[in-house]
Order: C-alpha cells, then structure tokens, then sequence
C-alpha cells in the first residue's frame, strides 16, 4: 500500500512540474484570447484588422485602424489584460486609403506581420540597436550596436522569422 502511495504522489508531482514548465506558453495564449475578446467587445476596435501575439507577457499589436483613436484604444485594451507585462503599438493608421507616415506606412499587411515578428523578438531577446524596414519579405536592418554578437544574432533572429525571403544586414558595430 505504501509503494502505491508512491507511485501515485510521484506521479503527481511530475504531472505538476510538467504543468509549470509549460506556464508561460499557456499563459501567452490566454493573454492572447483575452486581448483579442476585448478587442472584438469594444465599439471602437471591434470593426479593425487586429492581430495580436504574445510572448513571455509582451503584447505585440500589429495591423491597419482608421483612427489614431483606434490605435491608442487596442493599446489600453491590451495594458488592461490580466498578465500583459509590455504591448508593443505597431498599429498604422490608414484613413482613405493611405497610411500615417512613419513605421510600417505603405508596408503590406505581410510585411506589417514580419516586422511585428522581427520587434517582439527583439524585445524579447534585448536586442537593441537595429533599424528593421520590410519590403516584399526582403528585410534590411540598419542602425548602429554595441558589438558583433548583437549584429550577428539581430540577423539570425530576422533569418529566422517565417515569411522572411532575404535578409541585408546594414547594421554597423559603434568602436
């Protein structure tokens, strides 16, 4: 009886360490869903092309609203969401058919996405330091870092992320 006692806590307990050892990416994905509810329930945002990801508490907005009401309303939005550490606006603003300047204007709803992918993991990494501009799935990376390691893994990071078909890393290294 107590060899089964055991065997029953120890399975327990693995079955609990499994559990946290997956927290984070289940927690991502909760933050997501409840974002994306919000976003949908609100008058404001519930009519806009919305995307949103999340990775280890960091919200990143991506896609096109007609206002800068908008933009700013999916940030609270996303700041109000139980476990949301950091949101990262990479909302454009597009009104009669045309883009604010600034960031992403004039960029591809694919492009948008790839940019957006590129920056969380950027956050997510602390890499700090590049310029990411996107065209067609091209990407060049401009802007000055710390040493070759940040330069080397801005690179690796943009080579990596789905959708990416070429890669010009620009990026000078500050002496």
């Amino acid at each position: 009886m107590n060899k089964r006692h055991l065997i029953i806590v120890l399975g327990a307990l693995l079955a609990l360490a499994s559990a946290n050892c997956e927290k984070r990416s289940v927690d991502d994905s909760v933050i997501t869903a409840i974002v994306k509810s919000k976003l949908a329930v609100d008058n404001e945002t519930s009519s806009a092309n919305i995307n949103v990801d999340t990775m280890n508490g960091v919200v990143t907005l991506t896609g096109v609203v007609t206002t800068r009401a908008n933009k700013e309303q999916a940030e609270r939005i996303a700041r109000s969401a139980e476990g949301v550490t950091r949101v990262i606006n990479n909302l454009t603003v597009e009104t009669n058919g045309n883009h604010d300047a600034g960031e992403g204007a004039g960029m591809s709803a694919s492009d948008l996405a790839i940019l957006s992918r590129i920056k969380t993991r950027y956050v997510a990494e602390g890499v700090t330091g590049p310029k990411v501009e996107v065209k067609d799935g091209r990407v060049t990376l401009t802007g000055n870092v710390e040493n070759a390691q940040i330069r080397i893994r801005a690179e690796n990071i943009a080579r990596a992320t789905s959708g990416v078909k070429e890669v010009n890393n620009m990026i000078e290294v500050s002496q």
